[in-house]
């Protein structure tokens, strides 16, 4: 007879024994009379329910392993990994920038740093070796000394050696460290006793491999490790027989270095010992632990959708991402969207950790690795970011007479709020501000708070050159206000500025632009004593649909000493929502955010 109520949503081990009992107990059972509880049936019903909790734990974990979206183990998220032909990001050495001058003991016309010269930092109570990647030749200069600016990299190399055995079919060769930092992996081949050796190169892909390329694979394998995968003479170079294959490679320490800004060397350079005290030139950054499973479920299938191919806008931002761990955001946008569009480039903007903008040394590096995957009619062009600042002025009200808080608690915790929003949903490309989100998130910093009044001006900064004429174009990338405003007395209107500068110093006059609504851009100063506004000179023009602000002979003398090392020009959006283009950061930063607290008693 069969029965209709069996669940079959209950998977823990009690609900399972009480399935089967209540199962038991149906009418028309031989066991509907049986006490569960005190026979030794009871011990037959959970050795039954164990079994079937163990099966049914079983059967859930290999379904979860089967699919990428679902698995719970790095093992089997790298397995699926590489059928992507996807290779999760290794560890990566902190770098730094340091300088030094080597005094020889006798003239020498060149001198060598070997690679692996090393360094030694501190950072909190833990000591780190940065060490020189390659080898470096530098000349003397005009006093016989010689003055080295080098990049070092966190981490100690060393070796792992294999014999090549043709007639193992399950040989493997995998690296014996899991910190290592993929990207400083050299591989050797040795043949027929040393006569031969070999620099194999490391492929991804078989486009454009031969039988005779020296290349390897590299791929992920068990506990974090990664493995060398060789050719079969038919894509790629075979090693012989009894060949020594050598790994070279550098370990690091992940993102535990970052920071360090005072290194000594260790010991002598080439026999050199009258080495002057080591000056940085850029404090260690960069170092980061291997991909997060995360991270590879994100990445491997983008990563697969490009192969290795930069067509589209999110091809370029993705295979760069992947690749380099310094770039903290990236846009990429074809020219055709310029004004006026410009053909066959495309443009790309990055934000690097640690810095505004990107340095040229890493530019050159993003255009060797992009160009390479880029369609041949087409040319990457690497341009700096341009931010996007925005001033956050808030009055925040609250009932004094439910809270013990004071009003600097309620101003740090709505700047706290703002500042969060900054960091969660801004500093970035291609983002915006949602007015009503970030007035939300403030209305709930604190159970008190009843109404509070907020003001986003965004701004951009120039620095002008001063007693000559200045020329620049702005492009704040939202349409301008053009309104209107009635006055407190109800009855003069007053013109809210689309565009307004701080204040310079001009012929010993406080000076400042402004447009007069039509698109003009003028130099205005207030005449002491008065309130009327007089026209100086016209500086520039203003399209208040497209926000681009272009300024043209301006000519100051000087900045106010408030505005600090640069001039501030004020755009009035027209509407509260505002997003960022192109290559254009958003950001508020901290220093921006004014926050006045006004006790109410209700």
């Amino acid at each position: 007879m069969s029965n209709n109520s069996i669940s079959l949503v209950g998977l823990d081990f009690a609900q399972i024994k009480s399935n089967l009992i209540s199962y038991l107990k149906r009418s028309d059972s031989p066991f509907k009379d049986v006490d569960f509880e005190g026979s030794n049936i009871n011990n037959l019903v959970d050795v039954l329910s164990y079994n079937t909790y163990i099966n049914s734990f079983y059967l859930n974990m290999v379904a979860s392993e089967m699919f990428m979206d679902t698995a719970q183990l790095r093992d089997s998220v790298l397995s699926h990994a590489k059928e992507l032909n996807y290779v999760p990001r290794s560890f990566r050495s902190a770098s730094a920038k340091v300088a030094f001058t080597v005094t020889p003991s006798t003239p020498l016309d060149s001198l060598i740093i070997p690679k692996g010269t090393s360094f030694t930092t501190r950072v909190g109570s833990s000591n780190y070796t940065f060490t020189v990647n390659e080898a470096t030749t530098i000349n003397a200069n005009t006093d016989g000394d010689f003055y080295a600016n080098l990049t070092i990299y966190e981490g100690s190399f060393s070796t792992d050696s294999f014999v090549y055995q043709s007639s193992n079919t399950t040989q493997r060769f995998v690296l014996t460290n899991p910190t290592i930092d993929t990207s400083s992996l050299t591989v050797t081949v040795t043949e027929n006793n040393g006569a031969n050796v070999y620099t194999y190169t490391r492929a991804s892909t078989f486009l454009g491999q031969s039988a005779n390329s020296k290349i390897y694979f590299l791929q992920a394998a068990e506990n974090n490790q990664y493995e060398l995968i060789f050719g079969d003479d038919i894509i790629g170079r075979r090693p012989k027989n009894g060949a020594v294959v050598s790994a070279t490679y550098r370990s690091c320490s992940g993102e535990l270095p970052n920071g360090a800004r005072q290194f000594d060397i260790d010991g002598a350079i080439s026999g050199q010992t009258d080495i002057s005290p080591i000056t940085t030139v850029t404090a260690a950054t960069g170092g980061a632990i291997s991909e997060t499973i995360e991270s590879i479920k994100y990445n491997a299938p983008r990563h697969y959708q490009n192969q290795e191919r930069a067509v589209t806008a999110s091809d370029y931002e993705s295979l760069l991402r992947i690749n380099f761990l310094n770039i903290n955001d990236i846009s990429a946008y074809g020219g055709e969207d310029l004004d006026p569009p410009v053909y066959g480039k495309v443009y790309i903007a990055v934000d690097t950790v640690d810095s505004d903008g990107v340095a040229d040394g890493d530019k050159l590096k993003f255009y060797e690795f992009i160009k390479t995957r880029t369609p041949v009619s087409i040319d990457p062009v690497f341009v700096d970011p341009e931010f996007l600042y925005l001033e956050a002025r808030c009055v925040a009200r609250y009932n004094s007479n439910i809270t013990t808080a004071t009003p600097n608690d309620i101003g740090t915790l709505v700047k706290g709020v703002i500042s969060q929003y900054n960091l969660d949903s801004l500093n970035g490309f291609k983002k915006t501000l949602r007015y009503s989100n970030l007035v939300g998130l403030i209305n709930n910093a604190h159970n008190s708070l009843i109404s509070h009044d907020l003001d986003i001006v965004p701004f951009k900064k120039i620095i002008p050159t001063t007693g000559t004429n200045f020329n620049t174009v702005l492009d704040f990338g939202f349409e301008l206000s053009t309104y209107y405003t009635i006055s407190h007395d109800d009855v003069v209107r007053t013109y809210i500025p689309a565009v307004r500068s701080t204040n310079m110093i001009k012929d010993n006059k406080t000076v400042y632009i402004k447009d007069d609504t039509a698109g003009n851009l003028g130099l205005y100063t207030v005449e002491v004593g008065t309130d009327a506004e007089t026209l100086l000179s016209n500086v520039g023009t203003v399209n208040y649909l497209t926000g681009s602000v272009s300024i043209v002979n301006l000519n100051i003398n000087d900045y106010i000493p408030a505005s600090g090392s640069h001039v501030h020009i004020y755009a009035t959006p027209k509407i509260k929502d505002i997003s960022s283009t192109k290559n254009q950061i958003i950001t508020i930063a901290d220093g921006d955010i004014e926050v006045v607290v006004e006790a109410v008693k209700l």
